[in-house]
């Protein structure tokens, strides 16, 4: 990477809105903290929570029109939901635009919102920090913020139990790459 936090910084007031901007700072502190606590880079994580929302404030034609751009194939639940594109997005852009060549990075802000089959320590730690960042207000949340720096695993599985739970309550479409996590997560506990 070419720039320092603050050009980051700079950069990322450019683009975003001020909420997401706050945001963004909140889950990068966040990061940290945890990062800290599970022994992993705590510049690395600041990195990627301050840069995980990098294509939030982008509008949902902004967003299929740049997931066109970039080749991506778009799904009809993120088609229905252009919303879900950001964080595949802002990870590319990041690449394009930051000149971020750090692969965890890159692979911790593509899996903050869906999340993947095989999220590393990072990916993990930007999953959970974008839910717990003190700006977050919700049922279920202090329990999350009380384990975020005792069990990584747990509190992963936890807050993705969270977010499955509210997309069925709310009824809304699950994109198929959340339900071939859920399986693996549960098949991990059942050969416990």
């Amino acid at each position: 990477m070419k720039y320092g936090i603050e050009h980051v910084k700079e950069k990322l007031k450019d683009r975003l809105t001020t909420v997401h901007y706050e945001h963004c700072v909140r889950t990068a502190e966040a990061a940290a903290r945890m990062a800290r606590a599970f022994r992993i880079d705590e510049r690395q994580a600041y990195l990627a929570g301050l840069l995980h929302d990098y294509a939030r404030s982008m509008s949902a034609a902004q967003l299929i029109s740049e997931a066109k751009k970039l080749g991506f194939r778009v799904n009809a639940v993120e088609a229905a939901f252009p919303y879900l594109l950001h964080a595949r997005i802002g990870a590319r852009l990041v690449e394009l635009d930051l000149d971020i060549k750090d692969k965890e990075i890159v692979s911790a802000i593509e899996n903050h919102t869906i999340g993947s089959t095989s999220m590393t320590k990072l990916d993990k730690i930007i999953y959970v920090a974008d839910m717990i960042e003190p700006g977050r207000h919700y049922e279920g949340l202090d329990a999350l913020r009380r384990i975020s720096l005792e069990d990584l695993d747990e509190v992963f599985e936890r807050a993705y139990i969270h977010s499955l739970g509210y997309l069925v309550r709310s009824k809304k479409l699950i994109h198929p790459l959340t339900v071939e996590v859920w399986n693996k997560l549960i098949a991990k506990n059942n050969e416990k």
